[in-house]
């Protein structure tokens, strides 16, 4: 770890200190969402190598005694937002027992698995710093499980267990160790109601804080909706500010307790824009303390650990964790094969760092043996679980049949015939479809047809939103309302990218609002407005699909338009903007048939 004094880095050292954190952090998060692998697999080898490369980034050096408060605060937000997504609507009641007692008993197999395995490795390390890296690396952490999980998509109830458990463990075991932590810097030994105080006060912090959060939302959302998450990041910061002086690390407790009631209360509406800390801060959060955490640890530190480390690594992954599943969900309503893959879902995560971070070089300064290796098998551990786990989750997915079908889910909104027809066509090309339908004779003639439909959710609190888009990867807006269809195309670019929503050409005499002057995913071409298919349709034109037709060609050919190429891996390419849909060999291929002549109006 650096060493060098704070106090002789100059303002030009600590700004550019400042900038490589920050221009590090998000680069790696832009990199891995391109190359679809976990942040934390490029965040964690881009921080070492800048810690080897630079002073200028190692925490010690670059914050000094701001460091540890900054980690605090910035943990007890993070917790706040995944705690924010946790809605025990989506959680069955049988899965909720199950949550229970993976979280609990779970935690305990694993510190007691890991802390004799450390004892074991280590010989010469104090049986304190054995207990201390046992409870830390009792978190898992949803900042890594649920990338992984929106990825390979398992069934609903085991999504909810591994969210739940990713999320509410994380408090516990940095609980775990400040219990020990306190018990070892005392020297009075254990101090179990440590934790209870801990515990204790973070409920009633989070009590307090979270009625006053409600209570503030509701005027400024009604009075200034800018404010929303200024307002939102005072009432956490303080709350966990307030719990940590009262009792350590208490805060993450409170953060997270604040985050669920907030986020499953039912009588505030809240708004999308508290989901700018995911989107913003937060994901800005976890790749700083990344890579300030990674930057920490020396090549020489991390050499001296390597092989012991993969060996705990590997009896984590493959003893520790299959046997806490394997006992906390005996006789529950999971399969075997759904309890397999929980038992091989277990990376560590943010939680895991920081707290390492934190207790870790306290306990080296008086004096513990083996303290100041904490960090570093910490560390060693968090990067050989997560791309253990990130590069084989998917494929013992697949192995067990517990994985969703890989293939995008297509959003189609309205449900008149024709929109019917598009949709029932995208799904027997195997695109998953979901419709959102407004009038309830429409919804049931989608329901007959054997297509998922319910009524749109867009103007539902964000929360249930935010679940709803989950899995969806493309949207198609063929309301016969413009000023609809363009603003919710507005609204579904932001969660789903630009070059994935598209809607029926904007009618330039129809809308009350002027449409855009220039607007990508237009479907067709200008002259495919609601009316035009409308009229088409009732002049005798259908929806057809051809699996693996070689001759669609890739525009209109006669009186066929090809509108949609389905990719035997689930892609979909649609026609718009002018541009025809990509169709390779062996794609399906949706075609819009009109019966008019060829000198109808152009498509």
């Amino acid at each position: 770890m650096g060493s060098d004094d704070p106090g002789t880095m100059s303002t030009n050292d600590i700004l550019l200190g400042l900038g490589l954190v920050l221009v590090l952090a998000v680069s790696c998060q832009l990199l891995a969402r391109r190359l679809k692998v976990p942040a934390i697999v490029l965040l964690l080898p881009v921080g070492f190598l800048a810690g080897i490369a630079t002073q200028d980034v190692q925490p010690d050096s670059l914050l000094g005694a701001l460091y540890q408060p900054l980690v605090s605060v910035a943990v007890g937000i993070i917790l706040f937002d995944a705690g924010l997504g946790l809605s025990f609507g989506e959680v069955a009641p049988g899965v909720r027992k199950v949550v229970a007692r993976l979280v609990a008993g779970g935690a305990v197999v694993t510190w007691a698995g890991v802390t004799a395995t450390v004892a074991l490795l280590f010989d010469d390390m104090d049986k304190s710093a054995a207990l201390l890296i046992g409870a830390i690396l009792v978190v898992s952490g949803p900042t890594v499980v649920l990338p992984l999980l929106a990825f390979i998509r398992p069934t609903r109830d085991v999504r909810s267990l591994l969210k739940w458990e990713g999320t509410l463990v994380d408090p516990i075991g940095a609980l775990l160790g400040v219990l020990v932590f306190q018990g070892v810097s005392s020297g009075g030994g254990w101090q179990p109601g440590g934790m209870l105080v801990s515990l204790g006060v973070g409920m009633l912090i989070a009590a307090i804080a979270a009625p006053l959060l409600w209570l503030l939302l509701r005027e400024v959302q009604r009075s200034a909706p800018r404010m929303v998450v200024s307002t939102t990041l005072m009432v956490v910061v303080g709350a966990v500010v307030c719990a940590d002086l009262i009792h350590d690390d208490a805060g993450l407790m409170t953060a997270m307790l604040v985050g669920i009631v907030i986020g499953n209360q039912r009588r505030l509406l809240i708004s999308a824009a508290l989901f700018e800390f995911w989107e913003t801060l937060v994901q800005l959060l976890i790749g700083v303390l990344f890579v300030l955490v990674a930057a920490s640890v020396s090549p020489g530190e991390v050499e001296d650990v390597m092989p012991q480390v993969l060996v705990l690594v590997a009896i984590m992954v493959l003893l520790i964790r299959p046997a806490a599943v394997a006992l906390t969900t005996l006789r529950s309503e999971f399969a075997w094969r759904e309890r397999g893959f929980v038992a091989w879902m277990a990376p560590r995560g943010i939680v895991a760092g920081a707290t390492a971070a934190a207790f870790g070089p306290q306990l080296a300064d008086e004096g513990v043996d083996g303290a100041k290796l904490v960090l570093p098998i910490v560390f060693v551990a968090i990067f050989g679980t997560v791309v253990l786990y990130g590069l084989t989750a998917p494929l013992v997915a697949r192995m067990l049949g517990v994985a969703g079908k890989g293939r995008g889910r297509v959003l189609v909104v309205g449900g008149h015939p024709w929109a019917r027809e598009i949709a029932a066509a995208l799904k027997r090309s195997g695109v998953a479809v979901r419709m959102w339908v407004g009038p309830a004779d429409h919804r049931e003639a989608a329901r007959a047809a054997g297509l998922e439909a319910e009524r749109g959710r867009m103007m539902v609190d964000a929360v249930n939103r935010e679940a709803e888009l989950e899995e969806i990867t493309d949207a198609l807006l063929l309301t016969g309302s413009d000023d609809f269809n363009a603003l919710v195309a507005a609204e579904l670019r932001s969660d789903l990218g630009h070059e994935h929503v598209y809607r029926v050409a904007p009618d330039s005499e129809q809308p009350d609002l002027l449409p855009p002057s220039s607007e990508i995913g237009i479907l067709g071409s200008g002259a495919l407005t609601f009316a035009e298919l409308s009229r088409r349709f009732a002049a005798g034109a259908r929806i057809t699909d051809h699996n693996g037709h070689k001759n669609a060609g890739s525009g209109e050919t006669g009186t066929e338009l090809a509108l949609f190429a389905v990719a035997p891996d689930g892609r979909l390419s649609v026609a718009a903007d002018g541009c025809s849909p990509d169709i390779r060999p062996g794609d399906s291929v949706i075609l819009l048939v009109s019966s008019e002549p060829r000198d109808s109006p152009a498509l």
